[in-house]
């Protein structure tokens, strides 16, 4: 956790950059202020049912700023300097004034100078507030780009999201009408991204139009988030309304993690309420993982409670945790499920945890798997990760444990390659 946090607070500084400067003074044209200063939604919108002249609208907007060949020239040369700065705090600044100079026929050329100079993972949250900018200029205009010169759904996606907050009927109309193909419309997860702050249920119809795909997938954990926000009550009344038994499954799966993540306890007992077994034990999983990562024994206590598949499913999802916090504990505990149908997938997860802090005690649980393929897969690779690490630790191992010359030189043969 910790090596991430200089990472996390680059992005968060960057997505603050964007909602300032590009979205603050935007406000849904579905909806109205209410008098004690509240937004609330005059209907829920239909958004296919809507006629739109947003692209005269957009370039008309896109006219009303000015740009020059002398403007174009300072931004390329802003752009070399934007990108040579190592300071990401200073960049951001730089790019945000550089973007409030920007006619809208600066947009392309400026977009094009900046992919020319690779696009990075530490550059896309720039790369996003020049697509989201431009998209507020000429969101047909952006699109047109992106159409002709990426090859991926990134540059759409962002642009479709900035529109989509603006106008989501013109977006949505837009996404629709050019998509081709009778597979899942990959463009409608950008209108979903723009709408869905504002609009989760709007965002959810959208998504509850697409057919089973990963497209439908990505739609769902972008949703999720905002409606794990609106607390337990209202999250669980949105996912009764998934008519698809599929996607309620996968929903209730994604919904059970975000709420454990704020009330554990009271998403326990949510999840066993669960009556379709494998949304339950999905549930379960997700909520004995998520209750893991902040109280151990708490989590360890409620498994203690279920029974049968719905334990086991807990197990494997919190062994990994208790095992890293208490690792003689976590044998202890894992020995009481020795018997049962789903002791191996268990076993599993605590020998693969504990084989990087303690390779003895991760190894001599590998003799009690019930499956004796697991028994030799599960040797080999606890005992190539330690001969990496102490080869003469793992080797007189081997040797007081009587293990077979075929298994040694399997344990050891990455490490001789290596070494040739």
């Amino acid at each position: 956790m910790k090596s991430k946090t200089i990472l996390c607070s680059v992005i968060w500084l960057l997505s603050l950059a964007v909602a300032y400067v590009i979205g603050a003074n935007l406000t849904s044209s579905d909806q109205e202020t209410t008098s004690d200063g509240s937004e609330k939604s005059t209907t829920r919108p239909s958004y296919r049912s809507k006629s739109s002249s947003s692209s005269a609208e957009s370039r008309s907007r896109a006219g009303s700023r000015a740009s020059s060949n002398s403007e174009t020239s300072n931004a390329q040369a802003d752009v070399t300097s934007i990108i040579r700065d190592n300071d990401p705090i200073t960049r951001v600044n730089s790019l945000i004034a550089l973007i409030n100079r920007l006619g809208p026929n600066d947009f392309e050329q400026v977009v094009s100078d900046f992919r020319a100079t690779g696009l990075t993972r530490e550059r896309l949250s720039e790369y996003s507030m020049l697509l989201h900018a431009w998209a507020k200029e000429d969101p047909l205009g952006a699109l047109e780009y992106a159409e002709k010169n990426t090859n991926t759904q990134y540059a759409r996606h962002t642009i479709l999201a900035s529109w989509a907050a603006d106008n989501p009927t013109a977006a949505l109309q837009w996404a629709e009408s050019n998509h081709e193909g009778e597979g899942a419309n990959p463009l409608l997860i950008g209108v979903i991204r723009g709408i869905v702050s504002t609009d989760p249920n709007g965002a959810s119809e959208i998504m509850n139009g697409m057919p089973y795909s990963r497209e439908r997938g990505n739609a769902l954990q972008t949703i999720i988030p905002h409606i794990a926000n609106l607390g337990q009550d209202k999250a669980i009344e949105w996912l009764d309304s998934i008519s698809d038994e599929r996607l309620r499954v996968g929903a209730t799966s994604s919904l059970a993690s975000r709420l454990a993540d704020q009330d554990p306890k009271a998403t326990a007992e949510w999840a066993i309420s669960l009556e379709n077994d494998e949304a339950r034990q999905r549930a379960v999983g997700e909520v004995a993982d998520s209750w893991a990562d902040k109280d151990v024994a708490s989590a360890v206590a409620w498994t203690e409670t279920l029974q049968g598949d719905d334990k086991a499913r807990a197990a494997r999802e919190l062994i990994g945790e208790y095992t890293r916090e208490n690792a003689e504990g976590a044998a202890a505990w894992l020995d009481s499920f020795s018997g049962t149908d789903n002791y191996d997938r268990v076993a599993q997860g605590f020998i693969w945890s504990a084989a990087g802090s303690n390779p003895e005690l991760a190894l001599s649980k590998i003799s009690t798997l019930q499956d004796t393929a697991s028994q030799n897969r599960y040797y080999e690779r606890v005992l190539q990760n330690w001969y990496r690490r102490d080869a003469d630790s793992t080797r007189s191992w081997m040797e007081a444990n009587n293990i077979s010359e075929e298994l040694q030189n399997r344990a050891t043969r990455q490490r001789r390659n290596r070494g040739r």
